[in-house]
């Protein structure tokens, strides 16, 4: 992996070829050290001032390796863990409301709140999740050995001293064919630092976790991973939108400032632009992207839009090429 040594700055590329109808970018890999291969008017997509700041640690450019095996210049972006603030997520007994969990057991599954109905459901389906007490059993992954016997509320401890970087296409470069995005998957990084991944681990599948242990997200769809960093199941900029459609009224999105107009999100990791939307364009195609001037792209760009409706809400597949190992953290 060849690096350049300095950190780019600002600047948008306008000239993508994107369902035909931009022209073609060029998408090869670094030529020197101190230079790199730029679209006709010398700028990308993707641009230092767009990140925040106070959990950006560095930004570079890299020559890496695509999925489909061909090379090409990619952003190395780093920041520092759990920029935002975020819970509440399991409640403590089953009179309490907690944040949010999806169930696919018989019984009431579904996208729902963290209480009593969600927890009498898991124990109607055979898991034993609450005490003689009525305490909801919770798994922060520090306490050590859990009783297998048991299910579990699932509340990771967070780790603030990790490093996440992201490797993203400087020049986003169209796929064969779209990649759905699977289970917990890694869709993209918002504008903070923080992994947006797709649906959170099944209850029922030990392929997952083990049977019957439910992840908890907090009210704006996001929660810490066993390692200890944040992330999000959800596009939490339209989190209340979605809670609406869903008929949940026990809890919303506060800690996240919800969209009144077009906002720039993040990136998802094919390189292309993920926004939020206050009302939800019917132009939309299979992704859940489209062709489109906004605020930072003014000619227009091909951008991922997140669903107001659907939970998760984030895009159900990507129509670029991801770099190779597009996330780790350390």
């Amino acid at each position: 992996m060849k690096k350049n040594k300095y950190l780019l700055g600002g600047g948008f590329c306008i000239a993508l070829l994107m369902l035909g109808v931009y022209s073609s970018c060029n998408s090869s890999s670094t030529e020197s050290e101190s230079e790199t291969e730029t679209t006709e008017d010398g700028t990308y997509l993707i641009s230092e001032s767009l990140f925040n700041s106070m959990s950006l640690l560095s930004i570079e450019t890299v020559t890496a390796t695509l999925e489909d095996g061909t090379s090409a210049e990619c952003f190395q972006i780093t920041f520092s863990s759990n920029p935002v603030e975020n819970g509440p997520y399991c409640p403590e007994t089953i009179e309490d409301i907690g944040g949010l969990g999806v169930y696919d057991g018989d019984t009431n599954p579904g996208f729902q709140v963290m209480k009593a109905e969600l927890f009498n459901a898991m124990e109607a389906d055979g898991y034993d999740i609450v005490d003689d007490e009525g305490n909801i059993n919770i798994d922060d992954f520090n306490s050590g050995a859990v009783d297998a016997d048991l299910s579990y509320c699932l509340e990771a401890a967070p780790n603030n001293d990790l490093e996440l970087t992201f490797l993203i296409p400087a020049i986003p470069k169209l796929a064969a064919s779209n990649n759905d995005i699977d289970t917990i998957e890694l869709v993209g990084v918002s504008l903070d630092g923080v992994p947006i991944n797709g649906a959170p681990p099944s209850v029922t599948n030990p392929g997952r976790e083990v049977a019957g242990n439910i992840p908890s997200l907090d009210p704006c769809g996001g929660h810490h991973d066993p390692a200890g960093y944040y992330h999000w199941h959800f596009i939490p900029e339209s989190m209340n939108q979605v809670l609406d459609a869903n008929g949940i009224t026990d809890v919303s999105c506060t800690l996240i400032d919800q969209v009144t107009t077009t906002k720039l999100i993040g990136f998802a990791k094919d390189g292309f632009p993920i926004y939020a939307y206050a009302e939800e364009p019917d132009d939309l195609d299979d992704c859940g992207g489209r062709t489109a001037e906004t605020t930072e792209f003014p000619e227009g760009t091909y951008h991922y839009v997140a669903s107001n409706t659907d939970a998760p809400n984030v895009p159900k597949c990507l129509k670029g090429v991801a770099a190779n190992s597009s996330f780790t953290y350390n």
